[in-house]
């Protein structure tokens, strides 16, 4: 009852994520996409209905990797593959320590390589709505206010950035005229 079923197919066998609440769908899909990916790097590319049944206990490991308390979290083979061998996952090179400390993080699994910018640049807009309503006394009843902070980033590469929102203007102001009143 008041239950969503999304679902896609692979083969002859279709994967079902369920959910009861107002979730992204295209999260879903891809997270489904993404185990299919997974589970092909581990099974082959054309696992059925048997090989899934005779490798239970990884594909449980693989679940409690690929999602926790029902949120996606890690579906990359490279990483997972340093976490679980219990099947024949296809062979790739052996990651620089550099790069494992990157894919453990997460850090490159949802950017492309080869990015190029001429100028790096991060443009931060911060979208600020005041709403207020007053009474015909000039009582407010309501007010509130709400905002998004929006990014568009030309960033070579993977730097680190470290962004924060500074008051000290405000605090500044505040302490200036605290010291003017007598």
């Amino acid at each position: 009852e008041n239950c969503s079923f999304l679902y896609t197919r692979h083969l002859n066998m279709y994967f079902v994520a369920l959910t009861k609440s107002n979730v992204n769908p295209a999260l879903v899909f891809e997270y489904l996409f993404q185990k299919i990916r997974v589970l092909k790097a581990y099974l082959g590319e054309d696992f059925d209905e048997n090989s899934m049944r005779n490798n239970m206990t990884l594909i449980y490991e693989l679940m409690d990797e690929t999602m926790d308390f029902g949120y996606p979290q890690n579906c990359a083979v490279d990483v997972l593959r340093l976490y679980i061998n219990l099947g024949n996952v296809k062979p790739q090179d052996e990651p620089e320590p550099q790069q494992l400390t990157k894919q453990i993080t997460g850090a490159i699994d949802w950017r492309r390589e080869g990015i190029r910018y001429k100028k790096n640049e991060v443009y931060i807009d911060v979208l600020e709505s005041v709403n207020l309503l007053i009474s015909s006394t000039g009582g407010i009843l309501r007010s509130e206010v709400t905002g998004r902070v929006q990014m568009n980033t030309k960033l070579t590469g993977m730097p680190e950035c470290k962004f924060g929102l500074n008051d000290k203007l405000v605090i500044e102001k505040e302490s200036a005229a605290g010291r003017k009143k007598p």
